[in-house]
């Protein structure tokens, strides 16, 4: 990430009385200044003290727990590459971090009727895996039969490639964004994803066969 510019953030005023909310504002602040030198240790802070408040208000917009959880998410990676931009005289980090999950919230309440697509695209993913069609007689033809196998295939993966490749793929995250979210080495992600996808095969290899 680059540089922070000296003068793009600035620390919060100094005064005589500080209360709780004031130090809590600084210190988030704080950690705002390091999340945009790149430290992500401070994002995984930011994260633990601020999350709980972002998942309740998104949740709040969406009605949904699990799409407020994935929401929740976004935020801190949007807040990741655009934590320069934050100036603590003109808003709160607090406040600032809930517009960016405010915003989106909106872009997904405006865009579900998209899942459709993203699911069709994986699906022409795993179907893409080298399957030998003719060798088990199944028909891939059927768009409800393949979107059942794909999805039985996907429940049958062990939680930890199942979530890699659910954020691959139906959200389009990159291997380094899914690294820093769920805070593994970007070779583990790797191989998850790869072993996944190879479990996939075999799994859709059989249903087939």
């Amino acid at each position: 990430m680059d540089p922070t510019p000296q003068n793009s953030l600035r620390p919060l005023p100094k005064d005589a009385d500080v209360t709780q909310d004031d130090a809590d504002a600084r210190e988030d602040a704080r950690l705002l200044c390091a999340i945009a030198g790149g430290d992500e240790r401070a994002l995984g802070a930011l994260y633990q003290r601020r999350g709980g408040l972002v998942f309740s208000f998104l949740t709040r917009m969406l009605g949904h727990e699990a799409e407020a959880q994935e929401a929740l998410q976004d935020t801190f990676i949007r807040l990741w590459r655009r934590a320069k931009e934050f100036d603590a005289h003109r808003s709160s980090a607090t406040a600032w971090l809930l517009l960016f999950a405010r915003g989106l919230a909106l872009d997904r309440l405006r865009a579900r009727s998209r899942h459709a697509a993203k699911l069709s695209a994986y699906e022409s993913e795993v179907a893409a895996l080298e399957m030998d069609q003719s060798a088990g007689g199944g028909d891939l033809n059927s768009p409800d039969e393949l979107s059942h196998a794909c999805r039985a295939a996907l429940e049958k993966l062990p939680p930890d490639q199942r979530r890699a490749l659910e954020l691959a793929f139906f959200r389009g995250w990159t291997h380094e964004e899914i690294a820093i979210t769920q805070r593994e080495p970007l070779g583990t992600v790797k191989a998850r994803i790869r072993r996944g996808l190879l479990a996939l095969r075999k799994t859709m290899k059989d249903y087939y066969g």
